[in-house]
């Protein structure tokens, strides 16, 4: 029994690895397509759909370590060390309110809890970071684009995991 235990281990953190690459790099297309937009501060969250699949097919632990590595690496290789503050708090806030809410609402009434979690902390890391409360002005909008990407970033989500059978359960561990 201790080897299997072992085996799925390793795999889950092989898994892991993977998924924080894939996530890096959706997290650098999201940066260079936002740059595009003549929204400030938006982002498309794109690097969510790991983040909640890690939620329910790995469970939290991995989920977090997936989110941590990814908004530390995507500081580093954008040279923005100040975004740091912004996604990882808004990153770990909005995957434990996700992991609060997994087992009581849908996946897509989940991710948009997450979204608009997620740009409710980067207001206030903006809000402490600039010692300016009118960032406060931009709360609609966030809330907005929270509920309205975290729905498709559910949809996403929705459909990678009805392609895929998780060998570990239910990932609730």
């Amino acid at each position: 029994m201790q080897l299997q235990d072992n085996r799925s281990a390793t795999s889950k953190f092989v898994l892991s690895a993977v998924l924080c690459g894939i996530a890096l790099a959706l997290s650098l297309i999201d940066a260079a397509v936002s740059s595009l937009l003549p929204l400030p501060g938006f982002k498309l969250g794109l690097a969510n759909v790991v983040s909640l699949f890690a939620l329910i097919y790995l469970g939290g632990g991995y989920a977090t370590l997936i989110c941590v590595v990814r908004c530390l690496l995507t500081a580093l290789l954008s040279g923005n060390i100040t975004m740091l503050f912004f996604s990882l708090g808004g990153g770990l806030v909005s995957l434990l309110v996700m992991f609060l809410f997994l087992k009581r609402l849908s996946l897509i009434k989940v991710s948009v809890l997450g979204g608009i979690t997620h740009n409710l902390m980067q207001l206030l890391a903006a809000a402490l970071l600039t010692a300016t409360p009118q960032v406060s002005y931009y709360l609609p909008f966030l809330l907005l684009t929270g509920a309205v990407c975290g729905f498709f970033i559910g949809i996403l989500t929705s459909l990678v995991l009805n392609r895929v059978k998780s060998p570990y359960g239910s990932g609730t561990k």
